[in-house]
């Protein structure tokens, strides 16, 4: 699938499990995970004053997006992270960043 493709399938479904908690949009890059597989990393970014999404919430999307994908014959892991207004971002994200899109 190309990028735009899974970003829009992404879209879609994170917008259908965690609008209700604040899901504004997703950020995509392939990359490489801790086994060297090749992998999707998504961004979900929530609006300012969003709550945090239960478990439930969180389970469920992940599931329903690595689903979704899989139908359409994405088969790279979906990693799914979360970004809120005002989060603090520990270590040298942009570096690890660099590292992973070097090697996909």
């Amino acid at each position: 699938m190309t990028e735009s493709e899974i970003l829009a399938v992404t879209d879609e479904v994170l917008t259908q499990y965690l609008a209700a908690s604040g899901y504004e949009r997703a950020e995509l890059r392939a990359g490489y995970n801790h086994a060297d597989e090749p992998s999707l990393f998504v961004t979900a970014h929530f609006k300012p004053e969003s709550g945090l999404p239960g478990g439930g919430e969180v389970n469920a999307a992940h599931a329903a997006l690595r689903i979704a994908l899989w139908g359409k014959g994405e088969e790279r892991f979906p990693y799914l992270d979360f970004r809120f207004p005002g989060d603090e971002i520990l270590g040298d994200e942009e570096e690890d960043y660099r590292d992973e899109e070097e090697n996909a």
